[in-house]
């Protein structure tokens, strides 16, 4: 029989093999789709501060059910629920509307105890990781929400062979296989007037707008901030979004916007691979005849 090991500083390690009586809580850790900003909060009554790191208490207030372990590739799911949402949060909208415009979109979670001798003061014994891996389904009702966690065996479940032998690129623009800079083909601008759900006019337009064709907006401030969405088409005018916006930008709100890619080797678009002088990671079959023509 296998078994599992976690790993535990070696003051908690002897507590535990000295039978000290100890109290627990849980440890919860949002870390957002940008790979940077994170979250960090406690069931327990009040702050802890955890191994330097301060997790914050009843705003807002935390739960969760069981989590479970196999040896076969199941996904693992764990469900946390936030509750009391209504509240002002990081200077914003309060966490439901955030949570409503995508601020927990391609984050990942994990779940960690924390023991302590004295009930509010972890001290030298930290944590142990118990679970984690990305979010998925976010279900609001009222002033809660549900959120599904699943493991990160999750990220096996896709197609095999991974790559396809079709005529647009197979990698996502500024992924690791494309290799490009992300940052590079991103920048901010201001919301100029008569925004709408599925609008946003630029208050100062770029020189070459129709590089925004099949990117990505994200709202920078106001109260409809971190919502995402597509871009449809991009013109000297504004962005076409594919989805409307819960809560429309007023003017002068921050957005940020990123460059599309049209996928092919050298369309002259502007977005392409020899446009971007990125023809070396190419991976289209422009050649490939179609199904009516293949012998």
């Amino acid at each position: 029989m296998s078994v599992l090991l976690r790993s535990a500083s070696a003051a908690l390690a002897a507590a535990l093999a000295g039978g000290v009586p100890l109290w627990a809580a849980d440890l919860f850790v949002f870390t957002l789709a940008d790979g940077v900003t994170q979250y960090h909060w406690t069931n327990w009554d009040s702050e802890l501060t955890v191994e330097d790191v301060a997790y914050a208490s009843q705003n807002p207030w935390l739960g969760r059910t069981s989590w479970n372990v196999t040896n076969t590739l199941e996904v693992p799911t764990l469900t946390v629920k936030l509750f009391a949402l209504n509240g002002g949060f990081n200077g914003g909208a309060n966490l439901k509307t955030q949570i409503h415009n995508g601020l927990f979109d391609g984050a990942s979670f994990l779940l960690s105890r924390a023991f302590m001798e004295t009930p509010g003061a972890p001290g030298a014994l930290g944590s142990v990781a118990l679970s984690g891996g990305k979010v998925g389904a976010i279900d609001l009702i009222g002033s809660q929400a549900t959120i599904t966690v699943k493991g990160k065996v999750n990220d096996l479940d896709q197609y095999v062979p991974r790559n396809l032998y079709q005529i647009g690129c197979n990698h996502a623009f500024c992924d690791a296989g494309c290799t490009l800079n992300r940052a590079a083909y991103t920048a901010n601008y201001s919301v100029g007037a008569g925004a709408s759900s599925t609008f946003i006019p630029w208050a100062s337009a770029p020189a070459n707008p129709g590089l925004y064709n099949s990117g990505t907006l994200v709202v920078a401030s106001g109260s409809g901030a971190v919502q995402r969405r597509t871009i449809a088409s991009a013109t000297a005018q504004g962005l076409i979004l594919s989805y409307p916006l819960y809560i429309v930008p007023a003017e002068g709100d921050q957005f940020s916007a990123f460059q599309g890619c049209d996928k092919t080797s050298a369309s002259g678009s502007g977005q392409s691979c020899s446009d971007r002088n990125n023809l070396q990671n190419y991976r289209g079959y422009e050649f490939v005849p179609p199904p009516n023509a293949a012998y």
